[in-house]
């Protein structure tokens, strides 16, 4: 979909939630709009990530049907998650309740009833809506509550996942069992753990520069979501200094394949001005650390500052500060890293991805110990549990062997 239709849609779903607007006042505004702009009924079209043409349903009544219910239902089920944040003191445990209607899904049903503490880790993936329609909800309960109710507690609630890849970008996905792809979210703890990530790394940036820094983290994400491409945007962190008749904050987007980015020549020539002070922000499709390309136009680059990457898992990672020669360094140290992790990680049943996540995340944190950047993280997702099953000793001692490696 192209990005005029998305802000459009977005637009109108944004008015029906603040508007308290019916389904039918929904269609009513978009529809029109939508047909306007050609993305209605069945048309041909060609697929920008597989160069495949076939016939597609682009808009319909049921399309908008499915846009306004899970927007809706997402937004409420963000709010009520930030109220459960504000009350769990009081009202600590959650009950899964699955409305017992005649369409209710047999995947949820071994969900219902469960009792589980606010703060357990399930709820990342399986708070309601748990897919397309899902009319499940919870229910908060203080510890008084649950005895008068004759509840108990599930310490060990469901956890397993299932394998999928997805068709179009080829990305291998971990799903919990009864949840629907694309629904393995909660999306309020998502919107707090994310700006949570962001305060972690967002040192030195004044509050505008933040600000702006965190919407285009958002947006690379949700593009290279949508393409399974990496996207990149520049942010001048000066954004209060006139350049060329006006502010360049932020600079344009550019979108490249799915393991690089090749930048305009009006970008470069901005990251070549030593006078200017800016900041990468792009989305890395394989939820990996920052890369020694990454590092390498860090050095390169004397306009560039500060790079920030964005996993699809929500993963942040920033590097500032380089020394001379880290580019060079960075590109021997990543392969030391990809090889130690490989021989570490050959019995932990872990994909390719996932291991080079690893080695990403290893070499960059020995090069900050070592002085040469200014590294960050906030892991987060498919990334955090790959570093819990490596484990984090093993991790720790790891970078030590790459630090000892830098030093001698």
């Amino acid at each position: 979909m192209q990005d005029d239709l998305l802000a459009t849609i977005r637009e109108a779903v944004d008015e029906a939630i603040a508007g308290g607007w019916t389904m039918e006042q929904f269609r009513a505004a978009l529809e029109p709009k939508l047909k306007a702009a050609g993305w209605w009924g069945r048309k041909s079209m060609t697929d920008p990530l597989t160069g495949e043409t076939r016939i597609v349903q682009l808009g319909s009544k049921r399309r908008l049907a499915v846009i306004f219910d899970t927007n809706l239902r997402t937004a409420y089920a963000a709010g009520r998650w930030m109220r459960i944040q504000r009350t769990k003191e009081v009202f600590p445990y959650l009950e899964y309740i699955q409305l017992q209607r005649a369409s209710r899904r047999a995947a949820h049903q071994p969900f219902h009833g469960l009792v589980v503490p606010v703060d357990h880790i399930w709820w990342a993936m399986h708070f309601p809506p748990n897919g397309y329609f899902c009319a499940c909800t919870t229910r908060q309960l203080s510890a008084r509550a649950l005895e008068r109710r004759g509840l108990t507690v599930a310490t060990e609630p469901p956890m397993e996942t299932r394998s999928l890849t997805d068709p179009r970008t080829g990305r291998s996905l971990e799903v919990p069992k009864g949840i629907t792809p694309g629904f393995e979210t909660n999306p309020g703890a998502t919107f707090l753990a994310e700006q949570g990530r962001h305060d972690a790394i967002a040192e030195g940036l004044d509050p505008v520069a933040r600000g702006i820094e965190l919407g285009l983290i958002h947006e690379a994400r949700a593009r290279g979501l949508r393409t399974g491409n990496e996207h990149l945007a520049a942010i001048d962190l000066d954004a209060d200094t006139p350049v060329r008749g006006g502010n360049a904050a932020p600079v344009e987007w550019v979108e490249g394949a799915r393991d690089r980015v090749d930048l305009s020549p009006e970008m470069l020539d901005i990251l070549r001005d030593p006078a200017r002070r800016i900041g990468v922000v792009h989305n890395h499709p394989d939820s990996a650390a920052l890369s020694s390309v990454d590092l390498e136009q860090l050095e390169k680059r004397p306009g560039l500052v500060r790079v920030v990457a964005v996993g699809h898992d929500g993963s942040l990672f920033r590097a500032t500060d380089p020394r001379p020669g880290l580019g060079h360094t960075a590109n021997r140290l990543w392969q030391l890293a990809t090889l130690r992790i490989n021989e570490q990680a050959a019995g932990l049943d872990m994909n390719a991805p996932a291991m080079q996540r690893l080695a990403s995340h290893a070499a960059a944190s020995a090069l900050d110990r070592a002085g040469y950047v200014n590294y960050a993280h906030a892991i987060a997702g498919g990334s955090r549990v790959n570093l819990m099953r490596f484990g984090e000793d093993r991790m720790e001692q790891l970078i030590a062997g790459l630090l000892e490696w830098l030093v001698s």
